[in-house]
């Protein structure tokens, strides 16, 4: 298996992404690394000459880059590493680099699956039974139609039932109620559409305050509260996480500091989001994943182990045969 990893135009150090590619070889026997970006920063960092495959690109895609202004930068890192998926060079590809320029490459250069309007970028959530939650879009599309809400449903249900092995997965459309009639128009259509559909098992509408709970296996949006909701849940848990060193800094918490700390170290493993940082980019006709713009060694890591299991699960054929039933 050979995967494409862009490692330039993200906010980190190149190294975190090439230690990543290192440690994730050694412990995957059927992979191959190719490193896209600039030879001349990346070579100072392999601890051989001949460690990776290394595809010189005189280009970079920033953040600060318009998507058009990606469109034509051709020799970037990030376009030649899409590219290179798209020639069946590479199996899936890998990229921190900006979000916006990310979506606009991969839908015009790898396509979506016919039959899907909209790719999604769907991140894996831990949840406090121990499920955890698969949840989309989370920034690929700004607006969507109810379509393409039941279309992501339908994506992320053969996702869950392949790779993560739950049956007949609890689905659920966020909103600000549960209510029937809450919403705008585009929920109110995913609903019925859901509900309509026999094959699915649809709970209705979720509050965002549920989604940690596991009361749902997968949670449908439109990409902006997506975003939205995922930075909050983040956020949310690094500060709790924070407020507890906090206070168990303090002289007079110590002892409860020690009974607690086993209990304290699992609860920051379970809800690390490093751990599950990667987004898969679902719709399209090759396997691509998106990852934090300031990813670290730990995000690029859990990142390429999202984009391993994908491939070697054939998520992308599964959702053409499921598609062909519909």
């Amino acid at each position: 298996m050979k995967l494409a990893l862009d490692v330039m135009g993200f906010e980190n150090k190149i190294n975190e992404a090439v230690k990543a590619a290192r440690d994730f070889v050694k412990s995957h026997d059927d992979v191959q690394i190719i490193l896209f970006g600039n030879e001349e920063l990346i070579k100072p960092l392999l601890k051989k000459p001949n460690e990776f495959e290394i595809v010189n690109c005189s280009e970079v895609v920033n953040m600060a880059d318009s998507p058009l202004t990606a469109l034509r930068k051709p020799n970037s890192s990030m376009f030649q590493a899409i590219k290179y998926v798209v020639d069946n060079k590479a199996d899936g590809v890998l990229s921190a680099g900006s979000t916006a320029c990310y979506v606009l490459l991969v839908y015009s250069l790898i396509k979506t699956i016919p039959g899907i309007e909209r790719p999604a970028f769907m991140p894996y959530v831990p949840t406090s039974n121990g499920k955890g939650l698969t949840l989309l879009d989370v920034g690929a599309n700004k607006e969507c139609t109810g379509k393409n809400l039941y279309q992501f449903a339908l994506m992320g249900k053969i996702y869950c039932e392949s790779i993560r092995g739950i049956k007949q997965p609890v689905i659920g459309v966020i909103n600000i109620g549960s209510e029937k009639e809450k919403g705008f128009a585009f929920h109110h259509e995913a609903d019925e559409l859901l509900r309509n559909d026999k094959s699915i098992n649809y709970k209705g509408f979720v509050e965002t305050r549920e989604l940690l709970n596991g009361v749902i296996d997968i949670a449908v949006c439109d990409g902006y509260t997506g975003n939205i909701t995922l930075k909050s849940l983040e956020g949310g848990l690094k500060t709790v996480t924070n407020c507890l060193k906090t206070q168990y800094k303090k002289p007079w918490n110590w002892l409860g500091a020690l009974f607690s700390l086993v209990a304290i170290k699992s609860l920051k493993k379970t809800f690390d989001y490093k751990n599950n940082a990667g987004a898969l980019v679902i719709g399209l006709n090759k396997i691509a994943v998106k990852t934090h713009g300031s990813a670290d060694y730990q995000q690029f890591y859990s990142s390429l182990e999202m984009l391993h299991k994908s491939i070697n699960n054939n998520v992308i054929n599964k959702i053409k045969e499921s598609l062909k039933h519909e």
